[in-house]
């Protein structure tokens, strides 16, 4: 049975897909509003619009970040096993 390569050190691959599909819903979200990294920063002071531009560029950010992004958005992500 093989398993899934690690794309980055130290992180398992369920992690890094969970933290894709965040980023993409995240965007989804953002373009479907007309949203700016201003307009999430006054619910969540710590976002910056170069957050905005790394997921944009197919990068992804930390799971702390990226729910604190969807909680100020009002959005709600669920785990599905």
């Amino acid at each position: 049975m093989g398993l899934p390569c690690i794309p980055e050190p130290y992180k398992s691959v369920t992690a890094f897909t969970i933290e894709e599909d965040l980023g993409r819903a995240i965007l989804s979200f953002i373009d479907a509003k007309g949203l700016t990294a201003i307009d999430i920063q006054k619910r969540y002071a710590s976002i910056r619009a170069g957050h905005i531009a790394k997921l944009r560029r197919g990068e992804t950010l930390n799971f702390k970040m990226l729910s604190s992004i969807a909680e100020a958005l009002g959005l709600t992500p669920r785990l599905v096993i």
